[in-house]
């Protein structure tokens, strides 16, 4: 028997905070487009409780994470692999895992600044009430899944140049299309429909662009189209939804600002709507978890001690205050400082995170995945639902392949070694295959 369980908590500070997302920022705001929350799933089986957290959010890192695996765990005696915490990765939400300032003519000096513990109390007061309430909720359900096509309203950013073969980060889709090639991109919105009798009591979905559709505010908070999705499959479907971030990292909107948000929200939601009849129930499976562990290191960091990457930030510190748009060297130093300061050397340790939901295994990631990486790993595992900014959220996911061919995700999207992405895939390739045995 599958029993289910969700709650929902609005986060919406009432109090400055430090929007993620968008290096350009420098101030704080109070300013409100659109509410953000955190959605909670709970699940039972047989005895085996998950916790699904969906979080309006840029990312949350690892070290995070685990604080938020603790404090859940002390309440509910649930902690990970059993809890999964899955960022949207909207660029309008505030943060708590520290920020840094790479602007100059703001309310805000340059530089790092503390994580804001301020929010992060704020926010997980709410957290906890939502996981109770959740847990309380739990009842049986049938799960109904289903793989709906939504295409015509992303592209894959990496574009490639046909005069040389290599990549332009086209943010904006090109007004000189007929220049590039187009890659792929994973069109597929995965969707699991918990049904209460013949009325669904939630949906899950996960697709793979980024929420980085803008409304009509730059320092407005949001939930992006994610918000307006879920707000459209309350409207559509009577029951509350939740979402996760799919291959998103080089997938951005067709169209952004103005209404885009709430186009892109209400295509996915009728997409579910008029897809009803491909629904199949896979109530029928066994609910499990696993973490495995990723080693990755940064090359920028090696050999180096926290005083010499303090002097480094220093002086690329001095020399943007004389500039109005931050540099290459600037951005970087700025992110392998942070990186330091997060694991302390060149090495780290990630998670990868597994769940069995249904048919699909979801495999989460804390990385911002590019699509080939989730092609890679389904052309072994054609059942694995990639999700990013899960478990964690540590920069870009490219593979080996893609450095040559420069663009934005690999010059100045990640500080780790070029065959990472390739490890995560081999990883994730091996872990699935243990999951399933």
């Amino acid at each position: 028997m599958l029993k289910m369980g969700c709650a929902k908590a609005d986060v919406t500070p009432a109090f400055p905070t430090y929007l993620h997302g968008y290096a350009s920022r420098n101030r704080l705001t109070a300013e409100v487009e659109e509410p953000i929350e955190v959605g909670v799933i709970a699940l039972e089986q047989n005895g085996k409780k998950v916790l699904m957290l969906s979080v309006d959010s840029l990312g949350v890192e690892i070290w995070r994470c685990k604080e938020i695996y603790k404090l859940i765990a002390a309440e509910t005696n649930i902690d990970y692999p059993d809890i999964m915490i899955s960022a949207s990765h909207t660029h309008f939400a505030p943060n708590f895992c520290g920020h840094t300032v790479f602007m100059t003519g703001g309310e805000m000096d340059l530089g790092t600044y503390p994580p804001d513990q301020k929010y992060f109390e704020f926010w997980m007061d709410k957290v906890i009430a939502a996981v109770k309430h959740a847990l309380a909720d739990l009842e049986e359900v049938k799960l109904m899944q289903a793989d709906v096509p939504v295409s015509g309203i992303a592209f894959n950013r990496r574009t490639v140049r046909k005069s040389d073969g290599g990549v332009t980060t086209n943010y904006i889709y090109p007004a000189n299309f007929d220049d590039y090639e187009f890659s792929s991109i994973d069109t597929t919105m995965h969707v699991w429909k918990f049904m209460r009798g013949t009325a669904p009591k939630a949906i899950l979905a996960r697709y793979g662009c980024h929420p980085v559709t803008g409304g009509y505010n730059f320092y407005g908070i949001s939930a992006d189209y994610p918000g307006y999705f879920k707000k459209y499959v309350q409207q559509k479907l009577g029951c509350p939804a939740f979402f996760m971030l799919g291959t998103a990292g080089d997938v951005v909107p067709m169209q952004r600002n103005n209404e885009s948000r709430k186009d892109i929200g209400e295509v996915m939601a009728d997409c579910i709507r008029l897809a009803e009849r491909t629904f199949r129930d896979t109530t029928d499976f066994e609910l499990k978890t696993s973490g495995e562990i990723l080693k990755v290191h940064a090359p920028g960091l090696e050999g180096k001690s926290a005083e010499d990457l303090a002097s480094a930030w220093a002086v690329e510190l001095e020399k943007a205050k004389d500039t109005s748009h931050y540099t290459h060297d600037f951005y970087m130093t700025g992110m392998l400082n942070s990186t330091y300061n997060e694991f302390k050397g060149a090495d780290a340790e990630l998670d990868i995170q597994l769940l069995q939901l249904g048919d699909r295994t979801v495999v989460g990631l804390p990385f911002e995945v590019l699509t080939i990486i989730g092609n890679k790993i389904r052309e072994v595992h054609p059942d694995a639902a990639i999700v990013s900014c899960t478990a964690g959220y540590e920069c870009y996911l490219p593979t080996k392949d893609d450095f040559p061919k420069g663009g934005y995700e690999t010059v100045d999207g990640t500080i780790w070694a070029e065959d990472t992405g390739d490890n995560v895939i081999d990883l994730s390739i091996k872990a699935l295959t243990e999951f399933k045995k």
